[in-house]
């Protein structure tokens, strides 16, 4: 009788460490798959991404014009190559809802810096 308990509970412990091991598995598994949908819906990544796209340049040059080449801060001469976009609603308080054309202006790094998350009337 002693030997079928030893032979049931080592039976037990076996699965139970199979049961583990596939747990573990399953938990990484599970992280991967959520960093994967944190990068695919990071708003700050989507900015960027669209950024580089021809949209995201053509955007640029248009607003660049519309603005006259000037920072929308400062109000002073700005290059194109040194524009930066500035959401005027902060990406990291409105998330996605603060990546529309709508929102952007151009600014001089310095000027978007200075500026950084706090909302100003442009």
């Amino acid at each position: 009788m002693e030997t079928n308990s030893a032979d049931n509970l080592a039976r037990l412990y076996g699965e139970l460490f199979v049961l583990l091991q596939q747990e573990e598995k399953l938990r990484q598994e599970t992280e991967r798959k959520l960093e994967k949908a944190k990068a695919v819906i990071d708003p700050r990544k989507q900015f960027n991404n669209w950024l580089k796209t021809n949209s995201g340049q053509t955007w640029k040059r248009k607003q660049f014009e519309l603005q006259g080449s000037m920072c929308a801060a400062c109000k002073t001469s700005l290059r194109f190559e040194d524009a930066v976009v500035h959401h005027v609603l902060p990406l990291k308080d409105f998330g996605s809802a603060a990546n529309k054309p709508e929102n952007f202006k151009l600014l001089h790094p310095g000027c978007n810096l200075a500026i950084g998350t706090k909302i100003v009337d442009f």
